[in-house]
Parts: C-alpha cells; sequence; structure tokens
C-alpha cells in the first residue's frame, strides 16, 4: 500500500513537473515550447462559459490564399508549422509569423484576415478551448 502511495506522489510531481523525471535516462522528453497568459494585442485570456470543449484545427492555405474578414469568440493558440502568414488587423499593424511562430488570437483582436505571405502552402495548427457550441471563427459578413 506505502508503494502505491510513493508511486502515486511521484506520478502527481512528474504531471506538475514534466521535467521530474522517475529513471535517470527517460524515452520520453518533454520540452514546454510555448507559454502565454494573453493575446497578441496585450489582453488577458479569458474562458467561454458552458460546457467546455477543446478543438484543434490543421489549416493549410495556399499560395496567395487569405482566410477573409473573421473574429473569434474564444481564444485560440496557434502554432505555424510551414511557411509565412500575416495576420492583418483592422486599425492596427499588420503581424507577420514564420515557421515555429506561435501566437494567440482572442474575442478582443480587432477583425482580422490572415494570409499566406510566401509560396508554397502555409499550415497552422490552432488549438481553443472554448465551449460547446460556440463556434471558433465568426466572419466579419456574418
Amino acid at each position: 500500500m506505502l508503494k502505491i502511495f510513493f508511486i502515486a506522489i511521484a506520478f502527481a510531481l512528474m504531471l506538475i513537473n514534466p521535467s521530474i523525471s522517475i529513471a535517470a535516462k527517460s524515452p520520453v522528453n518533454v520540452k514546454e515550447v510555448f507559454l502565454g497568459s494573453e493575446t497578441m494585442d496585450g489582453d488577458a485570456l479569458q474562458y467561454a462559459k458552458g460546457k467546455a470543449e477543446i478543438r484543434l484545427q490543421r489549416v493549410e492555405v495556399a499560395e496567395g490564399g487569405i482566410v477573409a474578414l473573421h473574429s473569434h469568440p474564444i481564444s485560440l493558440l496557434g502554432n505555424v508549422e510551414r511557411g509565412t502568414i500575416v495576420v492583418k488587423r483592422q486599425g492596427i499593424e499588420d503581424l507577420t509569423y514564420k515557421a515555429g511562430d506561435t501566437l494567440i488570437v482572442g474575442p478582443k483582436t480587432p477583425k482580422h484576415s490572415m494570409g499566406n505571405a510566401k509560396t508554397d502552402n502555409a499550415i497552422v495548427w490552432f488549438a481553443a478551448m472554448g465551449a460547446k457550441d460556440i463556434p471558433i471563427l465568426i466572419p466579419a459578413d456574418g
């Protein structure tokens, strides 16, 4: 019983701090890639009310492609896997993100478009923790 207790404590510590390892050599390497508490516009992150729902989307934008003007009712965490994208926000300077860059977009981010700034396809992964029946994207015309 005591052995199970110590195993549970060790597991809990690894969840709190993934860099703690029981084994001297582990085949698992956890590296924190990004940590953020604000959107690209400096707004604090907010959580949607309702039944929680997590989504992951892979967005591929062809050469010259643009995601039309839109907004987000929930916060999104984005990571550019390939290519270069430009986020054009209404009334604010454009932001450019390249492969390896991470960004957070939120409900207070001005309406914006996102386009592929280079040749070849750009790939961006977006993760969202929102609520059931709340869309990730709201087109500016709707």
